[in-house]
């Protein structure tokens, strides 16, 4: 098959065809990129980037868990990439509280806790966790002036890797975790699954003053871009390891109407043939039909080790309607496989989810700061390697959960990180 270009290849994939090889994705979502590690410790995207020999560039860093943005050039092809994000400039500035917390003010006060290097959000003392009445919503102090511009430079931005690029460009939307997991964020995990079976009238409205932000912010930046991107992001974390994080009538009651809008409101702003992306980690298999019901039509993370989240079973079920994007293991394979386990695993996943087309080759979320970088590399080498079209089926009987499970990698976990210092 004659060779196609990134956004050609990434269309077929996505619209169930074979192209000339699996698409690859390499930090063309945010959770499909690597984070930092703590300062002067030369992990994660500095030690990949050192290590592919790109000293002149340093690696952005978001304001919560150490996230890489504005990921390097050089770095995005190394990788193979057939992807790209475009971002919004959501307001970045931080209020000192004292030398371990910071506020974020644009997204609602989020509270942020340094510790270990590393800056999470502090679910310990969340801004909201007080708050119980409607008069709490009123008086709240941290609700975002909705008319502030998230835009300068993104127009352009957008438009350039659109018509000067090859890449299948995709717009990461602005205020993606609100109001759903974003209200765990700002209120605490539990006070919102508290709050929608003991205090429901609350949650509904504390709901719709995120979403009224949500709307407003994701409806300027793809007013913006829309006619520029292929794909747009939804982000929403509905699955823990072994389960949803809440039963499907929960999530239809308190959740699925919200996602309803977001979309609603993304779409119109789209050119009919670009695709609307949820990224969810966790065990979201149940979900999954009342989430192509609403029009996710790609599927990022797709977990492995979740329960009911193998790709032959994910495959079979859901195939024919969604695409995959991810899926290659970064909590035990690709940190604490070798080499050569590591290209085994990619072949494997590939020859499970590729057939048919629909499956874009990418870590299962995002790299974990203490990936040595040559097994980073092996990962992706793999993928392009062993991605072509027709891809071989593996008939061992051996699929890739099975794989990875047989390395009994947990064995290995004393070794993590020891190959990554090459600052």
């Amino acid at each position: 098959m004659e060779e196609m270009k990134s956004r050609e290849r990434v269309y077929a994939a996505v619209n169930h065809k074979e192209p000339d090889r699996v698409p690859i994705c390499f930090g063309g979502i945010s959770a499909a990129g690597i984070q930092e590690g703590p300062p002067d410790a030369c992990l994660g995207a500095s030690a990949l980037y050192n290590y592919l020999g790109v000293k002149d560039s340093k690696p952005g860093v978001g304001p919560v868990g150490n996230i890489t943005y504005g990921i390097d050039e050089r770095v995005i092809k190394r990788l193979h990439s057939d992807m790209h994000a475009i971002y919004a400039n959501a307001p970045v500035d931080i209020i000192i509280e004292d030398e371990n917390t910071k506020i974020w003010p644009f997204y609602f006060g989020m509270r942020i806790k340094r510790s270990d290097g590393y800056d999470f959000v502090d679910f310990t003392n969340p801004p909201m966790a007080h708050m119980t009445t409607e008069k709490d919503i009123e008086e709240y102090p941290y609700w975002p002036d909705l008319n502030t511009n998230i835009m300068e430079g993104v127009i352009e931005n957008a438009k350039y890797l659109h018509e000067k690029t090859d890449y299948y460009v995709v717009g990461d939307t602005p205020f993606a975790y609100y109001p759903l997991n974003g209200y765990g964020f700002n209120s605490g995990m539990e006070k919102w699954l508290l709050d929608m079976k003991i205090r429901p009238k609350f949650y509904h409205k504390l709901c719709e003053k995120f979403l009224e932000a949500n709307l407003a912010f994701t409806g300027q930046f793809y007013k913006g871009i829309g006619k520029y991107v292929d794909a747009a992001t939804v982000y929403d974390d509905l699955g823990t390891q072994e389960s949803t994080l809440m039963s499907l009538s929960d999530y239809r009651e308190f959740y699925k109407p919200y996602q309803v809008e977001i979309i609603k409101n993304i779409r119109k702003y789209l050119r009919p043939e670009a695709k609307i992306l949820l990224h969810s980690d966790g065990a979201i298999h149940e979900f999954l039909p009342d989430l192509i019901e609403i029009g996710v039509q790609i599927i990022d993370g797709v977990q492995p080790l979740a329960k009911n989240m193998e790709p032959w079973r994910l495959k079979k079920d859901f195939g024919d309607q969604l695409a995959f994007l991810g899926g290659f293991d970064i909590e035990q394979l690709m940190p604490l496989g070798t080499v050569g386990e590591i290209e085994e695993g990619a072949k494997r996943l590939i020859s499970e989810y590729a057939p048919g087309g629909g499956y874009i080759f990418a870590p299962s979320v995002i790299i974990q700061p203490e990936t040595p970088p040559e097994n980073i590399i092996a990962a992706f080498d793999a993928a392009l390697k062993y991605g072509k079209y027709p891809v071989n089926k593996i008939k061992d009987g051996i699929d890739y959960i099975s794989y990875i499970k047989g390395l009994e990698l947990g064995k290995r976990s004393s070794l993590l990180g020891k190959s990554t210092k090459v600052c």
